[in-house]
């Protein structure tokens, strides 16, 4: 998708908070970083609709970034192939430095990854609901 000139929609919902100067550099690397992935993976060319949420949830010192597409989803690698790539190492590095988690959530209509920091428990890696939003030209999804 990168460097065509497709219609597409990124939508960005985010509570206010705020962070130190290096987290704030942290988490704008990710959403750079999985945003460029959506880009460069996610549509197929003639897919119609193209669309990429960002989603960031504040909660006292708690926070959930997802960044989500509607794309092909991720394929089905094996046990060798999901260590992932330069990108997938850079994601799961920055999150460590957050004292995040990092979660994938994938099938053949979309993708959301969720990078999820709870003070209380900053290694625990918490479960959330898969939610959908469906309009007439796109579907969304996110993590609640």
């Amino acid at each position: 998708m990168i460097g065509d000139s497709r219609p597409m929609s990124v939508k960005v919902e985010a509570d206010s908070g705020t962070l130190i100067s290096h987290q704030a550099v942290s988490i704008g690397l990710i959403v750079t970083e999985l945003v460029m992935n959506a880009l460069r993976h996610a549509f197929p060319r003639e897919k119609k609709g193209v669309a990429i949420l960002v989603s960031y949830k504040v909660s006292d010192a708690d926070w959930r970034l997802t960044i989500s597409d509607n794309g092909g989803g991720m394929p089905d690698l094996s046990a060798s192939q999901k260590k992932g790539g330069p990108g997938t190492s850079l994601i799961q590095s920055l999150a460590k430095q957050l004292e995040a988690g990092v979660e994938t959530a994938s099938d053949f209509h979309r993708t959301a990854i969720t990078v999820t920091h709870a003070q209380a428990n900053p290694n625990h890696s918490r479960r959330h609901r898969l939610c959908a939003l469906q309009t007439r030209s796109q579907r969304l999804f996110w993590f609640s």
